[in-house]
C-alpha cells in the first residue's frame, strides 16, 4: 500500500523592515534644499554648515549636508538616505542623526569616508561633524596638531631674529654717533698758535 502524499508546511518568512524605512521623511523637499543651498538642517546649525558647504565648493567639492532628528532602528538608514540623496544631488552627501550617521560620495572613496567617521570627536554637534569628516576626507595625512605647533614655532622664530636684527643695527649705529660727537668738538691748538687773545704761548719767542 503506498503511502498517501506528504503535506510539508513551510514556515512563514520572518518579516523584513521596509526598504523606505524613511517614508517619513520629505525626500524631495530636502532634495530641493541640498540643490540650493547645499544643507537641510536646523535653522541654529545651517549658518555653519552653509559657510562649510561653501568652503567646500572653493575647494573644488560639491559637499551636501543633511541633519535629522529622527532615530531609525537599522543601523544603516542613514547610510541609505545618503545614498539616495547622492544619486539626486550628485557629490557628497553626509546625513547625521540622534543614532549615527551615513555618508555617501562621488567624489571620495568609501574607505576615506569611514575613516573620516572614525575621526569625528566624541560629542561633537553635527556641524563640528561635518567639518571634521570633510577636512580628514580632503586632507587625510594631514596632522592639524603638527601644523599648529609648527606655525607657532614659525612665530617665535621670526621674533627672534626680528630682535637680533633690530639690536644689531643699534649696535651698528653706536660708533658712528660717537665718531660724529668727536667731530663736533673741533680741532685742538696747534703748538705754536697764537691764543685767542692774540698772546703767544710761554716760552716761544
Amino acid at each position: 500500500m503506498n503511502p498517501g502524499p506528504s503535506a510539508f508546511v513551510l514556515a512563514e518568512p520572518a518579516s523584513q523592515p521596509p526598504a523606505d524605512v524613511w517614508s517619513n521623511l520629505d525626500m524631495a523637499a530636502i532634495t530641493d534644499a541640498l540643490t540650493g543651498s547645499g544643507v537641510w538642517a536646523p535653522a541654529d546649525q545651517q549658518p555653519a554648515l552653509k559657510q562649510l558647504v561653501k568652503q567646500a565648493a572653493a575647494d573644488g567639492h560639491s559637499l551636501h549636508v543633511v541633519v535629522l532628528d529622527q532615530s531609525y532602528p537599522k543601523f544603516t538608514a542613514y547610510r541609505d538616505i545618503a545614498t539616495h540623496l547622492q544619486s539626486e544631488v550628485g557629490g557628497t552627501v553626509l546625513v547625521f542623526g540622534p543614532s549615527g550617521s551615513g555618508t555617501a560620495s562621488d567624489e571620495f572613496s568609501r574607505v576615506q569616508l569611514e575613516d573620516a567617521s572614525n575621526d569625528v570627536s566624541k560629542g561633537a554637534t553635527a556641524s563640528q561633524a561635518a567639518a571634521q569628516m570633510y577636512h580628514k576626507a580632503v586632507d587625510p595625512n594631514v596632522n592639524w596638531n603638527g601644523v599648529t605647533i609648527g606655525l607657532i614655532v614659525l612665530v617665535v622664530i621670526g621674533a627672534v631674529i626680528a630682535r637680533w636684527r633690530m639690536k644689531r643695527r643699534r649696535t651698528t649705529a653706536e660708533p658712528a654717533a660717537v665718531g660724529q660727537n668727536g667731530d663736533a668738538s673741533g680741532p685742538a691748538t696747534a703748538e705754536g698758535d697764537e691764543d685767542p687773545d692774540g698772546r703767544r704761548p710761554a716760552g716761544t719767542d
